[in-house]
């Protein structure tokens, strides 16, 4: 619910590395969303948060009994101001608008109907924020709350206590994240320094002279060579996050795909395909797409999920697959995460087919009543170190270029045809060429 969580597997690996700490005090550093106190909030210790957000200062002012200035200067944002009572009310406006906020500086469609619409359904989002919040902090009590410098914060922390911080990953992150806050909100900011690498290795020494301690990140922390208890790794394309504490046994969890039989027939090396052919689509699950792309997509291409897949039937029976996405890659309202062909037939330029279906005005139709926008251009990437992609020509155009690894970016126009009329194009162009 709250922003920043830790995955499933590490907040396995800190419920199971900590059972065997015998201190009773636990201090936890850069608490964030106060994932790690409420994995540890029924095991008798006593717990001691801190951060330096005004979102996470409010949650764990609130925790500790206690309570922080918080005021809307900004004139456009007084509207705010009966949902900033001091405790669940104030957390949930807070948590909205870490949503609501994003890109406040900018005043593009999408940012400007998004506040508009977070406005018009507040009092309904509030109220909902506020049971989820509520729930989420149940039985959940500080001992007390630091504002300030999680190195100072390291410091402070008894040597016969416990210690656990997961601190930023990248410098600057924090402010970064929050300057939108700053525009609207006025509070008793804490002091503290830019995280960097020096103030990194200064954190780990005075963490190590503690009875018990537990870091992580997403890159090696120098200083804790010999200390790595945990890998954990959510996804292919995802940065192994390292695990390091003074004692405990070593795990490892890797990312694995779920998947699911898809009871389609499907298209042999002996199927022809004709002008009189019918093609459609049909909607598959992330599970079903996974077994797809296990069986037919190419082995280095690391997988990643998407929010429409598609599968492709030519004369009812299965010749491809496609999955969809929104772009976030400044390229395109759309983004085609993967697309292929299954194996074996007998044509060599099947998988234009399967592109020529993704630009049809039937799959167009599909991606603006999933996303709810208006989409004229379909990108996609082709991982090769060539000038350009045989598979794309024709039907894409080259946007750019770019290298580590070799990549070339495509766009192509949306609504193109209809699956009808890329069909027969494809058999009068492509058909011809067979293995």
């Amino acid at each position: 619910m709250f922003v920043g969580s830790i995955n499933q597997d590490l907040r396995a690996l800190v419920s199971e590395v900590t059972r065997s700490w015998d201190v009773e005090d636990i201090y936890i550093g850069c608490s964030g969303n106060f994932t790690i106190e409420r994995i540890l909030k029924n095991r008798g210790f006593n717990l001691y948060g801190n951060d330096v957000s005004l979102y996470s200062c409010t949650i764990g002012s609130y925790l500790a009994g206690e309570d922080i200035r918080v005021e809307i200067k900004h004139k456009d944002w007084k509207w705010l101001e009966p949902y900033m009572k001091a405790g669940i009310p104030r957390i949930a406006t807070l948590l909205l608008c870490t949503t609501m906020l994003d890109g406040l500086h900018r005043d593009e469609p999408f940012f400007v109907r998004r506040r508009k619409a977070y406005r018009d359904q507040w009092e309904r989002l509030h109220n909902e924020t506020c049971s989820k919040v509520a729930k989420a902090l149940d039985g959940l009590k500080l001992k007390r709350f630091f504002s300030g410098d999680v190195v100072e914060w390291a410091e402070q922390a008894p040597n016969d206590a416990g210690f656990i911080s997961f601190p930023p990953t990248y410098k600057g992150g924090y402010e970064r994240l929050y300057r939108a806050f700053e525009m609207v909100f006025d509070w008793d900011e804490p002091k503290y320094e830019i995280f960097d690498r020096d103030r990194l290795a200064y954190m780990v020494e005075r963490v190590k002279e503690k009875k018990h301690w537990m870091m992580a990140r997403d890159e090696p922390i120098p200083g804790l060579e010999g200390y790595e208890v945990g890998r954990v790794q959510t996804s292919l394309r995802s940065k192994p996050v390292i695990v390091y504490a003074s004692k405990a046994k070593p795990k490892i969890t890797m990312p694995h795909q779920r998947t699911e039989i898809v009871k389609l027939p499907r298209m042999g090396e002996h199927d022809e395909i004709t002008e009189n052919s019918t093609i459609g689509v049909k909607k598959i699950s992330q599970r079903q797409m996974n077994t797809l792309r296990s069986l037919y997509l190419n082995p280095g291409i690391a997988p990643a999920s998407a929010s429409i897949n598609l599968a492709v039937l030519v004369d009812g029976k299965l010749i491809g697959a496609i999955g969809l996405s929104k772009s976030s890659h400044n390229m395109g309202d759309a983004y085609i995460m993967s697309d292929f062909v299954i194996r074996p037939l007998q044509y060599k330029r099947a998988s234009k087919l399967v592109l020529a279906a993704a630009v049809s005005t039937e799959i167009k139709r599909i991606i603006e009543q999933t996303f709810n926008v208006k989409v004229d251009e379909i990108a996609t990437t082709a991982f090769t170190d060539k000038p350009a992609s045989m598979k794309y020509r024709g039907l894409f155009e080259v946007h750019s270029r770019k290298e580590n690894p070799p990549r070339v970016n495509y766009i192509g126009k949306a609504g193109r045809w209809s699956m009808r009329e890329g069909l027969i194009w494809w058999v009068r162009n492509h058909s011809k060429y067979k293995k």
